[in-house]
């Protein structure tokens, strides 16, 4: 099974990638759950609630609205945070730039 590293935001309880080490996008659900399991991703599905508004890192396997197999790597605090999505801000031209910050 291959395993792959994603860079994101966790936004309004799903996973965001903005960077991964192939071609993703989407808002995902994030379990501990191997996809071929018996029992349902929702089983082992992981909160992200302590995570929500941050950066982190995560490894696993995306298939559907899922990411199987995750593990949290890193979370990113508040400065790498803003840095994080000033660097994969995709605005359109003439748009100002702001910075989000992860508590509001």
């Amino acid at each position: 099974m291959n395993n792959n590293a994603y860079l994101g935001i966790v936004q309004d309880g799903r996973f965001r990638p903005l960077a991964s080490d192939h071609e993703v996008s989407g808002a995902f659900r994030v379990t501990k759950s191997a996809m071929q399991a018996a029992e349902s991703p929702e089983s082992g599905e992981v909160s992200l609630a302590e995570y929500e508004g941050s950066a982190v890192i995560l490894r696993g396997v995306e298939s559907g609205d899922w990411i199987y197999s995750a593990s949290v790597i890193e979370k990113a605090g508040y400065i790498l945070t803003m840095v994080v999505q000033e660097v994969f801000n995709t605005g359109g031209a003439g748009q100002t730039r702001r910075l989000k910050f992860p508590w509001v």
